[in-house]
């Protein structure tokens, strides 16, 4: 069993963005759920993985969300299906946070990176 305390205050902070794991497995291929809240006019920059499929639920708010060179509108109870490689990032264009749950499939440490353009 594993449990994790919702009230600890446990989060990765980025420029405008926070996330925190909620649960991860320490096996070779290892998987990751993340919380996420992208700020009010924040944003997650484009990025890819080399070996991460990725598995985005919206739990709340909207965001544009960035997926190689198409944009489109994600709102809650969206769910969204990034392959590993394949660059993405979302855009928060609203006064509202946007929450979402985040599966990475097959994580390996360090394995983000910014695309060339």
């Amino acid at each position: 069993m594993k449990y994790l305390d919702g009230n600890k205050d446990n989060w990765i902070k980025g420029q405008s963005y926070q996330k925190r794991i909620l649960l991860s497995n320490a096996t070779k291929n290892l998987n990751i759920i993340e919380d996420v809240v992208v700020h009010p006019h924040g944003k997650v920059p484009v990025h890819a993985h080399d070996y991460a499929n990725e598995i985005f639920y919206i739990v709340s708010g909207k965001a544009i969300m960035i997926v190689g060179d198409k944009e489109f509108e994600v709102k809650h109870r969206d769910t969204i299906f990034i392959d590993k490689k394949e660059p993405h990032g979302f855009r928060n264009e609203s006064g509202e946070e946007l929450r979402m749950y985040v599966l990475k499939i097959d994580y390996k440490k360090g394995d983000s990176y910014l695309p060339e353009k």
